[in-house]
């Protein structure tokens, strides 16, 4: 069922480019903006986060710096619980402390979502042909009769206690669970190919020279997308210096592009900035998800 503005979303995709935290001087500021970036995402309930590599001149190492933005993000959307066990000391995690929680509620705390048929999230301890231990996060360890690979991360439904020790589980797909459950990141080599991955119905680019939001909503409506995947350049260059850059036309590759700050009041507009400013519009247009 459409909200009163006639748009019902089931999956929105966002692409960020890999010079995002190329205004950053160091590692500690780079992670505060990260989290201000992870924190949006999850706020606005986005499915799927892919860094692109945008080919800015001023990002020194577009694998190293794409591999730190991902690491982080990965983090963010990981439960704390699970988080030892899936990301082993590494130097793009030296600030993770100062991270914001996500809150989200595949995020749960002590005593939430225990109960039989409830979602978590879980990892593979260790497996054998007669099944597989998971750490659920609970006090028990979970149990599934399949032969799943050790490391693995998954989203499992909670069954019936065995004993104290021992909680039995069923590995479940994402899409079973009726409520926000955090983001997919992933990368790609271009703008094309990020678009590409990521396999929406509707593609839209932000860019100062966009058309105005508010001429563009009687577009989106009547398209009434199910899937959209929403483009930002970076803070030195944006989506058409970017798209000339890497010899693609911005025409073709988006359905619309749109200026979600018009007359802005300062020179530039930082990523992080168009992010919350877009998703809000965005939000407001398409309802919940």
């Amino acid at each position: 069922m459409a909200n009163e503005l006639g748009v019902r979303l089931s999956f929105m995709s966002i692409l960020l480019p890999t010079s995002l935290t190329a205004d950053a001087s160091n590692l500690k500021q780079k992670t505060l903006k990260i989290g201000q970036v992870g924190r949006t995402l999850a706020i606005f309930r986005v499915n799927q986060v892919c860094i692109y590599n945008d080919d800015d001149q001023n990002v020194g190492n577009q694998e190293k710096e794409t591999t730190m933005i991902e690491t982080i993000l990965r983090y963010m959307d990981t439960p704390q619980y699970l988080r030892k066990q899936l990301f082993p000391r590494m130097n793009e995690l030296r600030y993770a402390g100062l991270l914001p929680p996500l809150r989200t509620p595949h995020h749960p705390l002590k005593n939430e979502k225990m109960e039989k048929g409830d979602y978590r999230e879980a990892t593979v301890l260790e497996a054998s042909d007669e099944g597989s231990f998971l750490n659920i996060g609970l006090e028990e360890k979970g149990f599934t009769s399949e032969e799943l690979e050790p490391g693995a991360r998954l989203t499992i439904r909670l069954g019936e206690s065995k004993n104290e020790d021992k909680r039995v589980v069923t590995p479940a797909d994402r899409g079973e669970v009726n409520e926000y459950w955090g983001f997919k990141t992933t990368h790609a080599e271009a703008l094309a190919e990020g678009l590409s991955k990521s396999k929406a119905d509707y593609f839209i680019g932000t860019s100062r020279r966009g058309q105005s939001f508010y001429e563009a909503v009687e577009g989106i409506k009547s398209n009434d997308p199910k899937s959209v995947a929403v483009a930002f350049g970076g803070p030195y260059q944006g989506l058409f210096e970017i798209c000339e850059r890497q010899n693609v036309d911005p025409d073709e590759l988006f359905d619309v592009i749109i200026n979600t700050i018009p007359d802005q009041g300062v020179e530039t507009v930082r990523t992080e900035e168009a992010l919350t400013t877009t998703l809000a519009l965005l939000n407001a247009l398409t309802g919940s998800r």
